[in-house]
């Protein structure tokens, strides 16, 4: 017995060690491989890029790629659908709090200390339901579409209700709400403002004003692409599903506190970080818990979201294991016509890193610490624990 103990430990050291020297090699060489492969990817591109890549592991750069006039790695973008992670977290504070319960209806806080709601909502629909867009609801003043928490369907509505509810139970506009959370975790560059983009630029040096694209025909048959200054307004409601602004530190901060448990109880995590609902994406069929996609695979777990509105594009995906993430930010709107141009170089990007972090997590070594790991926890597991096990 005592030769077996020994020889379990001596190969769970020896497992740890090779482990540990091995995937420390691995991580400059994954590093080393993403610094190389990205720049071509992005020159390959099916269009220009404009704007910031950031890729970081425990909130530390590996890789950064800026592109276009007056822009650095402190220029701030509005992030579109982003918003909606930070909302979600916002929600998930007041939860903690004591201020928000998941399954009381939304009616319940719209109507509190008598606040006049924009709109009636039906008793049935639930907060939980509106974080994870099952509530049905996707038109101011319309009823849902159907049955809530039954299926998955995107809103902006829903997320704007959201921002109803925070204003509420906080007794503050949305945006200094915004501003509170960036301030409190030192993210130091995520805010929100209402008004004309080019108002945001007077009073933000580092805002970066976007840009729409028209494709069109010319008599030969080819498309002919024109870039145009956006004209966009913020309004109070646009905040919480898509109006926030961000520079690629800020957010990477953002992601940062967030999966590593600065900002929420470790509960409310788990809940945000679990699957709700199921929703049909680009990538395939992707889990959404509440404000995050989420996918998973036997070797990689993913939680994301993106966003898209005239001027702006941007792509956020964390990596809890390895804790890696990608921020991307560009302030130029890609025609619709073709998805494949517009979302392709994120995809490819995406696709980079996931290639590289799968194979950092199938090294031998990897696999040898597990299955030391197991036999020592084999042997030594007390009786009633691995009777436990057979039931």
């Amino acid at each position: 017995m005592h030769l077996i103990t020994k020889t379990l430990i001596g190969s769970v050291v020896v497992g740890c060690c090779l482990w540990a020297a091995n995937k420390a090699s691995a991580n400059r060489v994954a590093s080393s491989d993403i610094a190389k492969q990205l720049p071509n990817i992005i020159n390959q591109a099916q269009r220009p890029f404009s704007g910031v890549v950031m890729v970081k592991q425990n909130n530390q750069p590996v890789f950064a790629y800026i592109s276009g006039d007056n822009i650095d790695n402190h220029s701030s973008f509005l992030i579109g659908s982003l918003s909606k992670q930070v909302t979600a977290a916002l929600v998930l504070k007041a939860v903690d709090d004591g201020l928000i319960d998941l399954h009381k209806s939304v009616s319940h806080y719209l109507l509190k200390d008598g606040n006049k709601p924009r709109a009636y909502v039906p008793p049935s629909v639930t907060v939980s339901q509106l974080l994870s867009h099952t509530s049905g609801l996707l038109t101011l003043g319309e009823p849902p579409v159907f049955k809530p928490g039954s299926q998955f369907q995107y809103s902006n509505y829903g997320y704007a209700l959201l921002g109803d509810i925070l204003e509420v139970v906080y007794q503050k506009p949305i945006d200094q709400l915004v501003a509170q959370l960036n301030q409190q975790n030192k993210l130091d560059g995520l805010y929100a403002q209402t008004g004309d983009i080019n108002s945001i630029e007077a009073t933000h040096a580092n805002f970066i004003l976007g840009n729409t694209e028209t494709l069109t025909q010319s008599a030969d048959g080819s498309s002919q692409s024109q870039l145009i200054p956006v004209e966009l307004s913020i309004d109070k409601s646009m905040i919480a599903f898509g109006g926030m602004v961000a520079s690629v530190e800020a957010y990477g901060r953002f992601q940062d506190a967030l999966y590593n448990g600065k900002l929420l109880s470790p509960k409310s995590l788990a809940l945000m970080t679990s699957p709700q609902a199921t929703r049909n994406h680009r990538w395939g069929a992707l889990e959404y818990g509440y404000g995050t996609q989420i996918s998973r695979d036997e070797q990689l777990v993913e939680y994301s979201h993106s966003g898209y509105l005239p001027g702006y594009v941007s792509l956020a995906v964390y990596y809890p294991k390895s804790k890696v993430s990608l921020v991307i930010l560009e302030n130029t709107s890609w025609d619709l016509s073709n998805r494949e141009r517009v979302f392709g170089l994120h995809d490819a990007i995406r696709s980079s890193i996931r290639n590289r972090l799968a194979a950092l997590e199938d090294r031998p070594v990897a696999k040898l610490y597990q299955a030391s790991v197991s036999a020592f926890e084999d042997t030594f597991a007390p009786a009633n624990t691995a009777a436990k096990a057979v039931e």
